[in-house]
């Protein structure tokens, strides 16, 4: 039977699964919502993840997965790691272990060959990390919503929100309102309150948006979001080995990354797909038979 080697990136907003053969060549991708265990739970992150993944093995033999790799976003949040690596085991219905790394390490491997260097990952939430061998060594930000995430896909939406109750009949605050479906302001209150903190990133975009349209209040936020990210690198990052930007704000063309490019200034590598660095990195231990633990990172 020809091994399969399983990986996952499970972020604040999506999870995505991709299954490579032994040669590397895809066989299988899903996605689904969220897995961070910090803002959904244990049982709700392993369901979400079950959900990429059990789709992703469709029509393929589960039983030889010979790898696994997941990705996760809020992993030094989890009290036990172990159990945590076996209930997604059991959920995926495959009999090799599985391997928790932090998001960084394979956002960092999906934007480089290097094994060491510093990747900002600014999607719904912002941290900036030193990797070097698959473990985070040196990390900042990372904080949450409630905390920190300055220059986040949800602190744009958070700023979007507060410039639409103060000035709803511009063009960023218009589009706020339309997105949210509220007649006035203070109809934003309930639509604000109501969700779940993550849905405030939906907004990103309407910023990206009315800033490229000239929009001056959406100019100013994008400006200040790549300020917040600009500080988090200069502050984290390693003196040595390339810079990886992740994530839907920082490696997404835009005026967000457009001006952290610039306060940045030195050369940076965007990530691709950090589920399929995931799989290659279950491929690539595979093929080397390493002595790790299924929960290390």
């Amino acid at each position: 039977m020809n091994p399969l080697f399983l990986g996952l990136d499970a972020g604040g907003s999506w999870t995505r699964a991709v299954v490579l053969d032994a040669a590397g060549q895809e066989l299988g991708r899903a996605t689904t919502a969220g897995a961070n265990p910090t803002a959904r739970g244990v049982a709700a992150a392993v369901d979400s993840l079950a959900s990429a993944a059990l789709p992703a093995l469709r029509g393929l033999a589960a039983d030889a997965v010979a790898g696994c790799v997941v990705g996760l976003a809020g992993l030094r949040t989890l009290a036990d790691r172990a159990a945590f690596a076996e209930r997604c085991r059991t959920a995926f219905a495959i009999e090799a272990r599985v391997r928790l790394l932090p998001d960084a390490v394979t956002a960092f491997a999906a934007g480089t060959e290097q094994r060491a260097g510093t990747v900002l990952i600014a999607g719904t939430g912002a941290s900036c990390c030193q990797v070097s061998e698959c473990r985070v060594v040196r990390a900042g930000g990372g904080l949450g919503w409630l905390l920190g995430d300055e220059g986040s896909g949800f602190w744009l939406g958070r700023e979007a929100l507060r410039h639409a109750h103060a000035e709803p009949g511009g063009p960023l605050g218009a589009a706020v309102l339309r997105h949210c479906g509220a007649a006035g302001p203070d109809e934003l209150l309930p639509w604000a309150y109501d969700g779940p903190p993550r849905r405030l990133a939906e907004l990103a975009p309407l910023v990206s948006a009315a800033a490229e349209a000239g929009d001056r209040a959406a100019l100013a936020i994008a400006e200040a979001a790549a300020g917040h990210l600009a500080r988090l690198v200069r502050a984290t990052a390693s003196a040595t080995g390339p810079l990886v930007l992740a994530g839907s704000v920082a490696a997404s063309p835009g005026p967000v990354r457009e001006r952290l490019l610039a306060l940045l200034g030195g050369p940076v590598a965007i990530a691709g797909d950090p589920a399929l660095a995931a799989a290659r990195l279950a491929l690539r231990a595979g093929s080397a038979h390493p002595p790790y633990r299924p929960w290390d990172g």
